[in-house]
């Protein structure tokens, strides 16, 4: 992204989860993705990692822009920090700072704001998946009828909150991008993974997943992913500062 604002912005990434251990030799972990896809959109953002899931829950105003990571686990666990999350991500809806919830951050913005989260029906989420782009924000360059991202999800936003709007999305995730509140955005995929990874994940989880749907998932990893391409949608939007009308 060649942004004409160089300003010098802290994004706090709030990580959620981890890469599992046995991937760590191969893999950098969910925040440093996020970090390296960021900045490679706009240099003049630096981050900063706030490890939630081991119980460091920061203030809304300690950073310019927040992002979270995915997780392992569900937005409806009972645990402190889960709650904690919950109660930071309502607290800056209440404010102007941009927030970007991916896969269990989107869904956590969804609870925290009145939506709802279930375990889908449909089963397993996973490989790349194609979602139909509905509205094009001032935020989103380049827009084409559909984008494309890695996907590794078992639950969905099921209900959205009040005043949510919906981007894109697809038959198995009908919510796949929305918007809240004017400053929050929530992306169900991961825009941060490659499809080396996705096919490392799947094969790792080969026990809980069933076998078609893995094999499916594989089959579509040959998708060209536009992971750098909505990461250039993110660094505009923390730059926007606030979600404006659609652009017609």
């Amino acid at each position: 992204m060649n942004s004409g604002d160089n300003k010098k912005l802290t994004v706090g990434i709030l990580q959620c989860g981890e890469v599992p251990e046995n991937l760590r030799d191969a893999f950098v972990d969910y925040n440093d993705m996020i970090a390296q896809m960021l900045t490679d959109s706009d240099a003049a953002l630096a981050c900063r990692t706030w490890r939630v899931f081991d119980g460091e829950i920061p203030e809304p105003d300690d950073c310019d822009a927040w992002i979270t990571t995915g997780s392992r686990d569900s937005v409806n666990d009972e645990s402190d920090w889960t709650h904690a999350l919950c109660d930071f991500v309502a607290r800056v809806a209440k404010t102007d700072i941009p927030f970007v919830g991916i896969c269990y951050g989107m869904q956590m913005m969804a609870c925290a704001l009145g939506g709802k989260v279930e375990i889908s029906t449909k089963g397993w989420g996973v490989g790349v998946a194609q979602s139909a782009v509905f509205q094009r924000m001032p935020w989103m360059d380049g827009v084409a009828p559909t984008v494309n991202l890695v996907v590794s999800h078992r639950e969905q936003v099921t209900a959205l909150p009040e005043g949510a709007e919906l981007i894109a999305g697809n038959d198995f995730c009908p919510n796949s991008i929305i918007t809240v509140s004017g400053n929050m955005l929530g992306i169900q995929g991961h825009p941060e993974f490659t499809t080396a990874y996705s096919r490392a994940l799947m094969e790792m989880r080969r026990s809980i997943i069933p076998a078609e749907r893995i094999a499916q998932g594989i089959d579509s990893l040959s998708i060209e992913v536009d992971g750098a391409r909505v990461f250039d949608w993110i660094a505009s939007f923390i730059r926007s500062g606030t979600l404006a009308s659609p652009v017609v």
